[in-house]
């Protein structure tokens, strides 16, 4: 799963086993706001979704 995250968050997505900054067109250009999380840390999404709507609501 792929969520848009700044700050703690992002660092704490970072910080999980085989996450990594997205980059969909696999050329070395990952989007650096954009994290990648793995299947076997479904239980923290709902977490890092939350997080990353709170952070799109207040950019807008």
């Amino acid at each position: 799963m792929v969520f848009k995250l700044s700050g703690e968050s992002h660092s704490d997505a970072l910080s999980l086993d085989g996450s990594q900054l997205f980059d969909p067109s696999k050329k070395g250009r990952a989007m650096k706001e954009w994290v990648q999380v793995p299947y076997e840390y479904k239980e923290k999404w709902e977490e890092f979704a939350k997080e990353a709507l709170e952070y799109v609501v207040s950019k807008s």
